[in-house]
């Protein structure tokens, strides 16, 4: 009896304090990052008359299994035993939103509505068998050969031919990471071609927190080691960044490892070879023991790896209490072994940006497990390291004593207005204006 108490007493407790871990069954879009409501700089104006209607496309590769009904397409939480490939069609806000008041909502820090994003149109363009150790991958449906040919037409017509991926948390289901990757594509200037890779968690947080999502989390990520494959041996895309929030870092984390694993000996330039530019880890559950085992390989195979930490994010101190494991990346820690600590320095591709450092100067501290989205200073960074090429500086971070931290300081704002006005007019003077 003592057993069960507890054992609902611990059930209750992850279900309160890790349920930032989801997301709603609609989600709204984000807070606008600072860079856009307090600098002047707009996410849409730049995108010409042809282009200009609200709804945003969002290619996907899921495992979770296809549910068919007589209604609609959807894809529920049981483990699929093939990769589904498609492309979603999102909306923003309602059918009537127009293009200005998206675009004024897109610049306001405060809104007055609310802009709802949801899916208007799924379509499965069919079904991809991943590699494993064993067995090479199959495409019998010729399903990644016309994703590619389709998506290969969205970058070359885009403004920005490099390529996003994004990989939710726990808790969430598959309209949540579709709409998830509309979102920061929206706010990277609708410039790139987005793609929502959604493994089956189930909206449960007790099957996340019992280990038993720990566990499908690692069996998706052959998927994503497949799918890395696919894109940079098919894609025109000049470089291929991937987001990851939460437990995706562990899916992130596992396929990057095992990516590494099957090429190393090839002899080439792994970077070169897979075009990867910016993995950014948001508030990720991966063990720090579990990241830096595998920190040399993603090293060796992105152009650059950015953690944030926070030091008062309530799921993942939840999450190192009662999954174990130990310290989550997330999670604002120094205790590393001294060989781990070798590790990290030797990562010359890895930045670690503290957004609760020096909260005393800012007057408040960034928390809880949604800020890489919810608060405009986190996100902007978010947006910018993967929609350029800025280094931390430029992006006005702030350096430590420690070459690979940076902190948000007080006068971000400021900081990124002149560091953003001073590369407008830089490339001024490129183009001889």
């Amino acid at each position: 009896m003592m057993h069960l108490i507890k054992r609902n007493f611990l059930a209750g407790i992850l279900g309160l304090l890790l349920a930032a871990c989801s997301g709603p069954a609609v989600q709204p879009l984000m807070p606008t990052p600072v860079v856009f409501s307090e600098l002047g700089f707009s996410p849409m104006e730049h995108i010409p008359e042809e282009k200009r209607w609200t709804p945003r496309r969002v290619y996907y590769a899921t495992t979770r299994q296809r549910e068919d009904d007589l209604q609609r397409l959807d894809y529920g939480n049981l483990e699929g035993e093939k990769m589904s490939v498609g492309m979603t069609l999102v909306g923003f806000g309602a059918p009537q939103l127009s293009w200005s008041d998206l675009s004024h909502y897109s610049q306001q820090d405060s809104r007055d509505t609310t802009v709802d994003l949801s899916i208007s149109g799924l379509v499965e363009i069919g079904r991809f068998s991943p590699s494993t150790d064993e067995t090479p991958s199959s495409d019998e449906s010729g399903a990644m050969a016309w994703l590619m040919n389709d998506m290969n037409s969205s970058i070359e017509a885009s403004r920005d031919d490099d390529l996003l991926i994004y990989v939710h948390g726990a808790k969430v289901n598959f309209y949540n990471a579709n709409a998830f990757a509309a979102q920061l594509d929206h706010f990277m200037g609708r410039d790139m071609t987005s793609l929502a890779f959604s493994w089956p968690t189930r909206q449960n947080i007790i099957a996340y927190g019992g280990g038993g999502d720990v566990r499908r989390a690692y069996r998706a990520a052959p998927a994503l080691t497949s799918l890395i494959e696919e894109l940079s041996r098919e894609s025109v895309a000049r470089r291929i960044h991937i987001v990851c929030w939460s437990a995706g870092g562990r899916v992130v984390t596992s396929a990057l490892q095992a990516l590494y694993d099957r090429h190393a000996r090839e002899g080439v330039d792994l970077r070169e070879k897979f075009r990867l530019g910016t993995v950014y880890y948001a508030a990720a559950d991966v063990p720090t023991s579990e990241f830096v085992d595998a920190l040399p390989a993603i090293n060796d195979l992105v152009s650059r790896t950015v953690v944030t930490v926070s030091s008062k994010d309530g799921a993942l101190d939840m999450a190192k209490m009662f999954m174990g494991g130990g310290a989550r990346i997330g999670q604002r820690t120094n205790d590393l072994t001294e060989e781990q600590q070798q590790i990290v320095m030797t990562a010359d591709r890895l930045e670690v940006v503290d957004v609760s450092r020096d909260w005393e100067g800012r007057g408040f501290d960034i928390t809880g497990h949604r800020y890489w989205f919810d608060h405009p200073w986190a996100s902007t960074d978010v947006v910018l390291a993967v929609r350029s090429d800025y280094a931390p500086q430029q992006r006005g971070l702030a350096p430590t004593e420690n070459n690979l931290l940076w902190s948000i300081p007080s006068d971000y704002p400021e900081r990124l207005r002149n560091s953003l006005n001073l590369k407008q007019l830089r490339l001024q003077e490129v183009n001889g204006q």
